[in-house]
């Protein structure tokens, strides 16, 4: 990614995601935030970036269709006997939030349009961390890779199930 290193004198400076310019951001921001402001995506340093915390602010402000739409889900979880903590079905992830779960701390992995999160079993797993790390944050499709395991270690990974991958309203419109 490119970014401006010059300020033109309207004040604005060409945005590092789409062509135009970027009336939101200021050049010092942009120097440190790399999150996408397509989607929910947030950077690291979300605490004290202003655009991100703003995109966190939005996502947390509970919306009357979204509520209703939880209060169902919730009351289908308990109709259905499962526990409503670990029901993360209503939970979507574009891919530039997946691409931050590539760690050792956080290791997110993609099989199919389901992501898990793999950290727990990072450092114990038979094949070793660079294992996991290496198709961590949506590198890679690990369909494969989950068929490969036993049918007891599949029905485990669906306790560590994060939620569903969606498309970036950025890549939807390219």
């Amino acid at each position: 990614m490119a970014i401006a290193t010059s300020i033109p004198q309207s004040g604005s400076v060409e945005c590092c995601y789409s062509a135009g310019p970027c009336h939101e951001h200021n050049f010092h921001h942009r120097a440190q935030c790399d999150a996408c402001p397509c989607c929910r995506d947030t950077c690291d340093n979300a605490n004290s970036c202003i655009p991100c915390q703003k995109k966190r602010n939005a996502t947390t402000m509970p919306r009357m269709h979204e509520s209703s739409s939880n209060l169902l889900a919730l009351l289908s979880s308990i109709c259905s006997g499962e526990s409503p903590e670990n029901n993360n079905a209503q939970k979507t992830y574009t891919m530039c939030q997946l691409k931050r779960h590539n760690h050792a701390e956080s290791a997110w992995i993609l099989v199919g349009d389901t992501i898990y999160d793999a950290t727990p079993y990072i450092r114990s797993h038979p094949g070793g961390t660079e294992t996991i790390l290496r198709k961590s944050g949506g590198a890679a499709d690990c369909t494969e890779d989950m068929r490969f395991h036993s049918g007891r270690a599949q029905r485990e990974w669906r306790k560590f199930k994060v939620g569903t991958l969606v498309a970036c309203p950025r890549q939807s419109s390219s």
